[in-house]
This record gives structure tokens, C-alpha cells and sequence, in this order.
């Protein structure tokens, strides 16, 4: 700039001063020698316009005052055609600055276009009318497995796979599109990709060509395929578990109806073994009518699990007291033959309302533990009392303490082994009947001494 302005300074100084000493013709060549300078610098400085004009004003003002001085026909001429050079070198200095800057934020934009183009992780080109390429990146190549040809100026019709040749006719017909599907590369690759394109125009809104992106994704739609695969043979699994489990609930269903009338016979005719014998086999007739009350229990509890979830069981009122009385009663001739005893501390009339069965499998349940749990020769103590708002029945036996009382009204949870050994099935049942009729349940061991306490809300 210094410079410039300087050598500027220096031209204007030295036409300025002489110009009045010479005759016309040697002013004309002085002035053309001096606007050949300002015409050379509207293009050299035309990087910075202000020191462009700043440039010429050194020059040409001192001049236009020169002419304007002399004060002759021809000078004064001189000066207006002067001025109006000016003006003129002015404006294509801004118009050539501007037109600089234009074209530097092209390139920058170009430069960016160009490198997201080649460092995109997509397959990118694009493609004029007649559906030549005027540009693919590197990712475009490996997915075409066209690693040592070049794409560029390849006419799309000559791709290995025709497939997708309609996709980049349409674009440039209809718009933006899409295409998901197979292709197959030059090397007989199978590959699973998404296209996406859409057509570029001029300022006139005439299309030029389009422009495509493709994306491989083979990895992702084999992946899907193969959880496809797995979910179907999921399901296959379901539906055959599920099938067996039907099976496996019918048949139990089966065997239940079929042991019902056997059962029934067994009881009958031992009741009138009982009657018809004497005292001298009153021990024996005991212990058969205990397997047989056992059986019992067990029949129902089997019969109440593959019908609970098919079966509405419906409330009704229940005298509680004779309830519990008749159910210790069937317990009596067990606890006799196992060599144990019921004892009771019942309140008179207490009713409940509930369903009946579901009733009978909550105390049978805890009466058969009860007895099949407590020590040689022990007692069996109930209790039902009625407190406020509150009804508590109460099973409490003496026998082994229970190691994880938090556990033992979970499914299949057992800490009897050996001859006692039990399925775990028969207080998970107490449990789900319990929160279906609103029932708090718990369990207490202290000093080999277990009890399980119902309180019903009244």
C-alpha cells in the first residue's frame, strides 16, 4: 500500500509540475502515459479496491486540476474526459473487486463441496442428461467394487447391474427419489443399498443433471434378516412350548377327571371296611383313611391349579367357625396317624365372604403342611379370633425353624427333603388366592415354633 501510494505520489508530482511547461502535443503524451499507469492498476490492485482508487485519485486529480488550470478549449475538454475516465475506473475496480470475491467464495464452497464429496462415508456422484458421470468419490468405487477403473465419464447403462438404471432416469424426469434394494457388483457381489438423488438446475431452473448418494447397506439388512430368522424360530418355539404346555394341562386335566371316581369308591367302601370290622383292625383302617384324606387334598389342590385361570370362582357368605371346624375334622383322622393333634381356640360365628373352594385350599393347605412339618407327637395349634375390623387365622405348629421365611411363598420354594419332601406349589397357591380376595398373609419361626397368620378384612 505504502508503495503504491508513494509511486502514485511521485508520477502525480512530476506531471503536476511540468505539465504547464510543455506545448499540447507533449501534455497529450504525459496524460496518456499517466492514465496507461491507472489503467494498469485497475487490474494489479484490483485485490484491495480502496487502494485501487486511492491509487488512481493521486494520479488523476493533480491532472484534472492541471487541466482545469491551463484554461484552454482543448484542456478543459481534456479534464471532462478525464473525469469521466475516472468515474469509469472506478466503478470496474469495484465491480473487478467484487467479482474477486464472488469467485473466492465459489472456490470455497467448490473446496468444501469437494471434500465432503471424497471424505463422505456414501457412495456420491453426480451425472449430466444424457446420464454420464461428472463425478464419483472414492466410496462410490469400493462399493461398485470399481477399484482400479474410473467412474468419471461412464455412462450409468453400461453399470454391471441394470437394475437401478430407472431410479436415475426418473430423478431427472420426476424429482427426488429413493430406492432400496439388491445389486450386484462387477464381481458377482451380492449387496443390499439405498439410493437417494435428486436432480441439480441452473438459475433458470433448467436441469442439468443429478446428483445420486448410495449407501451399502448390506451389514444392516443381513443383520435384519438373520433377527428375522431368529424371531420366527422364536416364535416357532412359543407356539410349540405353548402347544405342549395345552397338551400337558389336558392331560393332567384327563388324569384328574379319571382318579375323581376311583377316589370316590376307595373312600366309600372304606368307611364300610370300618363299619363292618373290628377293633383289631381299627389301626390299619385309620392309616387308610389317612392316605386316602391325603389323596384327597392333594386331588383338589391339583384340580384348583388347571382350573383357577379357566374357572370364575364366585363369593359367597361363609360361616367361617363351622367351616374351619369341618376341614379339621377331615385333618383329625391324618394328625391321628402321623401320631400328632389338633387343638383349637375358634370364636362363634365369624363369618367371611369368599369362595368356598378357594377357602377350604387356604386351610387345607396350611393344615396339611402343618401336620406333614410339625415334630413326632406334637401339637397342632388353631386359631380364629375377631378383633375390630380384623379376622386372624392363625396355624401354629412346632417343628423345624424355617430357614428363609421371606421365600416361602414363592413357587417351587421347598426346604424339605427326603420323605417330607414337597413340591412347593401348595402356599403359592395360598399366596395368589390370598391377593385375589384381599387376604394379608406371613410367616413367623422363632424357637421351633412356625406360624402362618390370614388376616381377612371384615
Amino acid at each position: 500500500m505504502i508503495y503504491a501510494f508513494v509511486t502514485g505520489l511521485m508520477v502525480s508530482i512530476l506531471g503536476f509540475v511540468y505539465i504547464h511547461y510543455v506545448d499540447a502535443y507533449h501534455q497529450l503524451f504525459i496524460l496518456a502515459s499517466l492514465l496507461g499507469l491507472t489503467a494498469g492498476a485497475t487490474t494489479s490492485l484490483s485485490s484491495d479496491f480502496r487502494i485501487a482508487i486511492a491509487y488512481i485519485s493521486i494520479i488523476m486529480i493533480p491532472l484534472i486540476l492541471s487541466m482545469i488550470m491551463i484554461n484552454t478549449s482543448l484542456s478543459l475538454i481534456l479534464a471532462i474526459l478525464m473525469i469521466l475516465f475516472f468515474l469509469s475506473q472506478a466503478v470496474m475496480i469495484r465491480q473487478n473487486y467484487a467479482q474477486t470475491q464472488k469467485i473466492k467464495e465459489l472456490k470455497v464452497q467448490k473446496d468444501l463441496l469437494d471434500n465432503l464429496f471424497s471424505e463422505a462415508p456414501l457412495g456420491m456422484f453426480s451425472y449430466d442428461k444424457n446420464l454420464n458421470m461428472l463425478y464419483a468419490n472414492r466410496q462410490l468405487h469400493d462399493i461398485f467394487e470399481y477399484e482400479n477403473r474410473a467412474i468419471t465419464g461412464m455412462n450409468l447403462n453400461s453399470l454391471f447391474d441394470s437394475t437401478i438404471i430407472d431410479v436415475f432416469y426418473n430423478i431427472l424426469r420426476q424429482g427426488t427419489q429413493s430406492y432400496s434394494g439388491p445389486y450386484i457388483t462387477t464381481n458377482d457381489g451380492d449387496l443390499w443399498i439405498e439410493i437417494t438423488g435428486f436432480p441439480f438446475k441452473n438459475a433458470n431452473d433448467d436441469i442439468l443433471g443429478g446428483i445420486g448418494i448410495i449407501k451399502d447397506k448390506t451389514k444392516e439388512y443381513t443383520h435384519k434378516k438373520e433377527l428375522e430368522s431368529l424371531h420366527k424360530k422364536l416364535q416357532d418355539q412359543i407356539e410349540h412350548n405353548q402347544f405342549l404346555l395345552d397338551e400337558n394341562k389336558r392331560f393332567i386335566a384327563d388324569m384328574v377327571h379319571q382318579i375323581r371316581t376311583p377316589l370316590s369308591v376307595i373312600m366309600t367302601n372304606s368307611s364300610l371296611v370300618e363299619m363292618k370290622t373290628g377293633n383289631q383292625v381299627s389301626s390299619y383302617i385309620t392309616q387308610i383313611h389317612s392316605a386316602i384324606n391325603m389323596l384327597s387334598n392333594s386331588y383338589e389342590d391339583l384340580s384348583y391349579i388347571i382350573t383357577n385361570d379357566t374357572i370364575e370362582y364366585k363369593h359367597t357368605d361363609i360361616n367361617l367357625t363351622d367351616f374351619l371346624n369341618d376341614r379339621i375334622d377331615f385333618f383329625e383322622v391324618i394328625a391321628h396317624a402321623n401320631n400328632k393333634s389338633i387343638i383349637t381356640n375358634i370364636d362363634n360365628n365369624i363369618n367371611v365372604t369368599m369362595n368356598d373352594t378357594e377357602l377350604e385350599r387356604l386351610i387345607d393347605n396350611n393344615l396339611s403342611n402343618a401336620i406333614k412339618h410339625s415334630f413326632d407327637k406334637s401339637e397342632i395349634e388353631i386359631v380364629l379370633e375377631k378383633n375390630n375390623s380384623e379376622i386372624a387365622l392363625q396355624f401354629i405348629s412346632k417343628g423345624e425353624n424355617i430357614r428363609k421365611v421371606s421365600k416361602v411363598f414363592q413357587k417351587n420354594y421347598t426346604e424339605s427333603y427326603g420323605a417330607k419332601r414337597s413340591l412347593g406349589l401348595g402356599l403359592n397357591m395360598v399366596k395368589t388366592i390370598c391377593k385375589k380376595n384381599n387376604i394379608h398373609y406371613s410367616a413367623h419361626s422363632k424357637d421351633n415354633t412356625n406360624t402362618f397368620t390370614y388376616i381377612f378384612k371384615v
